[in-house]
């Protein structure tokens, strides 16, 4: 018979280290995503930086590939600094729930979340309209 707490070395209750470890696999999934969708969208921009050479176009698609990676650098930031995507966690990254981590972490990933929703929602408008005329 194992005991619960060799396997968990650093929480007295098992039950809040599967949560963290939960919750952390949780974030990493999400940060993960988000890296995913931002490394798909900057090829796509990429691509057409290298297909088409209008100064108006290029300008506009060299902003939004530095703002995505800039958006990127801060996801990964986030996992670095935060986020344990290992078996084991140190206790400084499994408070309780209730504590500020949680909600720090939480609400870190919310705002990127939504800040990569509407970058993403205006790099799109931006390529439907080179659609729409025919540029692409």
């Amino acid at each position: 018979m194992t005991d619960t707490l060799t396997t968990l070395p650093y929480d007295e209750e098992p039950g809040l280290t599967l949560n963290c470890r939960t919750q952390h696999q949780q974030w990493d999934q999400a940060l993960t995503q988000h890296e995913q969708a931002i490394t798909q969208t900057v090829d796509l921009l990429t691509d057409l930086l290298t297909q088409h050479n209008s100064p108006l176009l290029r300008h506009r698609a060299v902003q939004y590939v530095s703002k995505f990676n800039n958006l990127k650098s801060r996801l990964q930031r986030l996992r670095l600094d935060m986020v344990c995507a290992h078996a084991v966690c140190p206790p400084t990254l499994c408070p309780e729930p209730r504590f500020t981590l949680y909600t720090g972490i939480d609400l870190s990933i919310r705002r990127m979340s939504d800040e990569l929703t509407l970058l993403s929602s205006g790099c799109y408008q931006f390529l439907s309209v080179l659609v729409s005329l025919n540029v692409l």
